[in-house]
């Protein structure tokens, strides 16, 4: 977007144009101007054709630049939506498999997107393996307790620390999303 924004100023600013003078060559208002300049619209069609021609630049000059923001757009959409995959696997805590389900269900619709595809993955897979995890020591926390005489329960003690495991590593991931390091769980074992 920025730089959509300063390719026309700066266009207008190397002519030694005001917005003013801008307008009057290209037979556009000064508001329609501000808007290009500030972000608000994009030029299309007869503006784009005027707006090039009074900068003294091909219209696909300008269209490289939409370009260039619609891929940080996509880039964002991605970001945003490996961001809600990852949280979304905090469901577990109030509805059983929550971890797996809402986010394959994000993972699924939004997979197009190569970050997407790539980065959920990893999260899908450790979300099975912690599950897959958290079934065999519960189910094996009862035996293990009476095979080692424990008087307090393992298997609460068990259960809340997978639970206090899987939610460390949700935010874990969460922050290394938000600093853009998509290299997070190099597992060597992929189940999707």
């Amino acid at each position: 977007m920025v730089m959509h924004i300063n390719k026309i100023k700066t266009l207008r600013e190397n002519l030694g144009y005001t917005q003013a003078n801008l307008a009057e060559q290209s037979k556009l208002s000064i508001r329609t101007i501000q808007r290009l300049e500030s972000g608000r619209s994009q030029p299309k069609g007869h503006t784009l054709k005027v707006l090039a021609k009074a900068l003294m630049v091909e219209p696909i000059d300008l269209q490289v630049q939409n370009k260039e923001r619609a891929i940080g757009t996509i880039q964002d959409q991605a970001d945003l939506k490996l961001k809600l995959l990852n949280l979304s696997a905090l469901c577990f805590i109030g509805i059983p498999f929550g971890n797996l389900i809402i986010p394959f269900v994000i993972w699924n619709k939004h997979r197009g997107l190569p970050l997407v595809n790539e980065v959920g993955r990893k999260i899908l897979n450790f979300q099975i393996l912690w599950t897959l995890a958290t079934v065999l020591i519960l189910v094996f926390s009862p035996f293990l307790q009476s095979f080692l005489s424990v008087k307090v329960s393992l298997m609460l003690i068990l259960g809340l620390g997978a639970v206090v495991f899987n939610v460390f590593f949700i935010f874990k991931t969460a922050r290394a999303l938000m600093r853009e390091d998509y290299d997070i769980l190099p597992s060597k074992i992929q189940i999707i």
